[in-house]
């Protein structure tokens, strides 16, 4: 099984980070803060793991997923938001070097808090996008097509993750352009070590 991406100091990342989402209603797992300041280490093994071993598409295809910068949380308009997507699941290092697949559809719905959705294929995930100081997050449950996803706040701290398939699901999501954007899920439960989901329309 490939190494986790702990540590203090990834940890210490996200601590001045864990106010400002106390400050905005946002109940972070305890797992989930530690995953979100493993962020660029979780890319880092990932990437490095691809490029080791990796061919030339999925090299490409794990690059491609996370080039370009993105745009400054306070820049992004949850209006220009909503709609429904093309999304594109890369997953990066683990069990696989890289591994892509067709694209999906995808939606963000409304509201303060928009709902994010991953409609189709057999691994879903739906929850909802949250300011969380100088960016945004994706708060939500993985599930299997045909369970029930099951809301974020409803999952328990040290929960026995290998015990069932609906877990949850915590990201930074980034706005690219008008018609592009990411979801980058560090440290994911199943398979990889970061997945990268991409959005284009």
């Amino acid at each position: 099984m490939a190494e986790r991406p702990w540590g203090l100091a990834a940890l210490a990342l996200l601590l001045a980070g864990a106010a400002a989402a106390q400050e905005a209603g946002i109940a972070l797992r305890p797992e989930d803060r530690a995953r979100l300041g493993a962020l660029d280490a979780s890319v880092g093994q990932g990437l490095r793991q691809a490029l080791a071993t990796g061919d030339a598409g999925q090299v490409d295809d794990a690059v491609t997923a996370l080039r370009g910068a993105p745009l400054a949380a306070d820049r992004v308009e949850v209006a220009a938001l909503v709609g429904d997507w093309s999304c594109r699941m890369i997953r990066i290092g683990g069990m696989l070097p890289a591994v892509s697949y067709p694209p999906f559809r995808c939606r963000i719905g409304t509201g303060a808090a928009p709902e994010f959705e991953k409609l189709t294929g057999s691994q879903r995930t739906r929850g909802h996008l949250h300011r969380d100081g100088g960016r945004w997050i994706y708060l939500g449950s993985s599930f299997v097509a045909g369970e029930s996803p099951r809301p974020y706040a409803d999952f328990p701290a040290g929960m026995d993750t290998a015990a069932t398939e609906t877990l949850p699901d915590v990201a930074v999501f980034e706005l690219l352009g008008p018609d592009r954007a990411r979801l980058i899920f560090p440290a994911p439960y199943r398979e990889s070590l970061v997945n990268v989901l991409t959005l284009s329309r």
